[in-house]
């Protein structure tokens, strides 16, 4: 006799999410880089801020870290537009052992891609011309660091990141200047809180909003792991305002979380002119697991708003994990994630529309047989939604990285 519990039957009775109507027409999904079947490698998509992928002109790229010849090293494929698939692939890290890649894109067919190597921080630039021209690997720091994140706004670039200071993890951030002959020249630099860190401060996320960077991390001093957030006081000062935290305790009596609820792996966004969110995973609810929570940030009050929830009801009963985030400048932002409330573990949206988050859509192309996860995605100047993700058919087996272009319906 097969016993059904009550939580998973309470999942059979709610409707699919993929019932509900997106702006978006999905074409089929390719594969970027083919699966092992030996289960020799496996691909990660795992960034700090998961921007793993970029759109420069007709040209789409795709960053990550796979272990085929025994280490792990970093990798880029890209595609114009016009082309059925990625036919491109080149290692752009060096000899050691490299993680966690961040890709933005420039004008003019023009990528930055930085990461960790051999615990230090390192970034170069990609140009797609007729062929892939790779520019000098810079060195950005060169103390123990980890979990960079690359923004950008026009050509300016910033990159933020995890540093080793004394026995704790301390975000820093720094401008990165495109050089001659492909090369990039590191600016000026900060730490983002004055105060050294008691406790890790870890995988930070950043955009340029009206020329001021904004940072998001996770900070772990009130012995749990919290979000916080700190604003550059004046533009390209590299002078930030003191942390707040912007993820909320629950009200209420105190529950058994020991010293606070956790939450994890912050992302951000910018869209419309001034706008910003930060979204990630939240286990305050903490009888059903992670859910997406997220906050707007008020540009007048130089802070961020009240927690909402970016999920609806229906996930309620599942697990919810890799909170990915887009937007663009006409005001659209998008939040992706992976979820098990059909079972297995499918990409999801939602999207913000009309001041409220839309009901969640399953993506067809990236749910099913299998388990999808990890999704990083991307909103073109079209308003077309682009999704990497990682396929795999069973836990442990071996994984796929997959793309899907999703075209806007007014471009139709």
């Amino acid at each position: 006799m097969t016993i059904i519990k009550p939580a998973i039957l309470g999942l059979w009775l709610i409707p699919s999410a993929s019932l509900f109507a997106a702006p978006w027409t999905f074409e089929g999904a390719i594969d970027v880089s083919a699966a092992d079947t030996d289960n020799h490698y496996f691909h990660h998509l795992d960034s700090s801020g998961r921007r793993n992928i970029a759109v420069s002109e007709q040209t789409i790229a795709i960053a990550w870290e796979d272990d085929r010849d025994g280490i792990p090293r970093i990798y880029l494929a890209y595609k114009q537009t016009n082309e059925a698939g990625f036919t491109h692939e080149q290692r752009v890290s060096g000899k050691g052992e490299a993680y966690e890649p961040s890709l933005i894109a420039l004008s003019r067919g023009r990528f930055v891609i930085a990461w960790e190597e051999l615990g230090q921080i390192h970034a170069r630039m990609v140009s797609v011309d007729g062929r892939l021209s790779l520019g000098p690997i810079t060195r950005i720091d060169s103390a123990p660091s980890a979990q960079v994140n690359l923004s950008v706004d026009e050509d300016r670039i910033v990159a933020v990141w995890s540093q080793r200071s004394g026995r704790y993890g301390r975000i820093q951030v720094k401008r990165l200047v495109p050089g001659d002959k492909g090369g990039l020249k590191p600016g000026n630099g900060c730490a983002v809180d004055s105060v050294p860190p008691s406790d890790e401060q870890l995988y930070p996320s950043a955009i340029i909003s009206d020329s001021r960077i904004i940072v998001t991390w996770e900070d772990r001093r009130p012995k749990h792991t919290i979000i916080m957030a700190a604003v550059e006081q004046r533009k390209s000062a590299c002078v930030f305002s003191e942390p707040l935290r912007i993820s909320e305790k629950p009200a209420g009596r105190n529950l058994p979380y020991g010293s606070g609820h956790g939450v994890s792996r912050v992302a951000l966004e910018g869209y419309g002119k001034r706008g910003a969110f930060a979204v990630w995973a939240d286990k305050r609810d903490f009888r059903d697991g992670y859910d997406i929570w997220g906050a707007h940030f008020l540009p007048v009050e130089n802070r961020f708003g009240s927690n909402e929830k970016v999920q609806d009801d229906f996930g309620g009963l599942a697990k919810q994990r890799h909170a990915a985030i887009t937007g663009d400048k006409n005001g659209t932002l998008v939040v992706a994630w992976d979820d098990e409330r059909e079972g297995g573990s499918d990409v999801v949206l939602s999207w913000h529309e009309d001041g409220e988050w839309s009901e969640d859509w399953i993506v067809s192309v990236a749910s099913g047989e299998g388990l999808q996860s990890n999704p990083s995605i991307l909103l073109d100047s079209q308003g077309n939604l682009h999704i990497a993700w990682i396929d795999r058919q069973s836990i442990g087996g071996a994984t796929r990285l997959k793309y899907a272009f999703g075209r806007h319906q007014k471009t139709q």
